[in-house]
C-alpha cells in the first residue's frame, strides 16, 4: 500500500515538474495540425523556415513570459539567457534573424491572426479563439 501511495505522488510530482506552460498556435489557414519538437527547434533556431511544405516565420511570446521559458527549454533546449546569447551570436556571425517577439498573448494571438505564416505559442491558460492549436509530437 504505501508503495502505491509513493508511486502516485512521484507520478503527481513528476507530471507538474514537466507540465507544458504553452500552446503552439498557427493562423486558421495553415494546413498543419500537427509539429515535430524537433522541427519547431530548428525554425526556433533559424535553421529551418519551411515545416511539411509550410512557409514558417516564429514569433516568440514576451521572453519575460513563463510560457516563453517553458516553450524555450522544452522545445530549443536553451533557457532564456542562453537564447538571448545564441541569437546574439548569431547576429554577429551574419547569420539569420532572430524570430520577432510579441508583448502578450492577446498580441501573439492578433499576430498569427493576420500573418498566414506565422507560427507561436501563447501561455496554456489563454483563449486561443481564432487561432489554430497544433498538436506537438
Amino acid at each position: 500500500m504505501k508503495f502505491i501511495i509513493a508511486s502516485i505522488i512521484m507520478s503527481c510530482w513528476v507530471g507538474v515538474l514537466f507540465c507544458s506552460e504553452y500552446i503552439v498556435i498557427v493562423n486558421n489557414d495553415n494546413s498543419m495540425t500537427s509539429v515535430s519538437k524537433a522541427d519547431l527547434k530548428r525554425v526556433y533556431t533559424g535553421k529551418m523556415d519551411n515545416i511539411k511544405g509550410n512557409n514558417v516565420n516564429p514569433v516568440n511570446i514576451s521572453l519575460n513570459d513563463p510560457a516563453a521559458a517553458s516553450f524555450l527549454d522544452e522545445i530549443v533546449g536553451m533557457g532564456v539567457a542562453d537564447y538571448k546569447s545564441f541569437w546574439l551570436a548569431e547576429q554577429i556571425r551574419g547569420g539569420s534573424s532572430a524570430p520577432s517577439v510579441t508583448k502578450s498573448a492577446e498580441d501573439m494571438l492578433s499576430h498569427i491572426k493576420s500573418n498566414t505564416n506565422a507560427i507561436g505559442y501563447i501561455p496554456k491558460n489563454s483563449n486561443p479563439d481564432g487561432v489554430k492549436v497544433l498538436t506537438v509530437n
